[in-house]
């Protein structure tokens, strides 16, 4: 008995959660929003020259917070991110970085591509200066030029 009790609400769970979110994917986004993500991140921003120690500090950052799940092989946990500046904005990477659960569930592209993957991106506790410094890391470590 409590074996279909267990699978019935399991169920029901799923059904209640899945209705949830829905609803949430009907919103109509800004011009900004559809290019550059939905986040904190509302101005486009100007990143001029590498800047060696900031990519040395997102790497270090991204060392700990990241590659367990991006580390570049064809994963069903997270997307590659080779070229993920070519076909992103910092932007969007900035915006993803810091509302990882708002993009996945909201932002059409994300919504989109999350349906490949076994689960979404944590957000990590991770300020602006972190994020972007993990950008800065992209720029040198992701880019499709190197």
């Amino acid at each position: 008995m409590s074996r279909y009790l267990s699978l019935y609400f399991t169920l029901f769970l799923s059904v209640l959660l899945l209705s949830c979110g829905h609803e949430e994917t009907e919103r109509t986004f800004s011009e900004f929003e559809v290019v550059h993500g939905i986040g904190p991140i509302t101005e486009e921003m100007k990143l001029g020259d590498i800047d060696n120690e900031l990519t040395k500090k997102g790497q270090q950052l991204f060392s700990t917070l990241c590659v367990m799940c991006h580390n570049n092989m064809d994963s069903k946990v997270a997307p590659s991110l080779t070229g993920v500046l070519e076909r992103r904005s910092p932007e969007y990477g900035l915006n993803m970085i810091l509302n990882p659960a708002g993009m996945s569930r909201r932002h059409p592209s994300r919504v989109n591509q999350q349906a490949g993957y076994l689960t979404s991106m944590p957000f990590q506790s991770i300020t602006k200066e972190d994020a972007r410094a993990i950008v800065e890391y992209f720029r040198v470590e992701y880019s499709n030029g190197r």
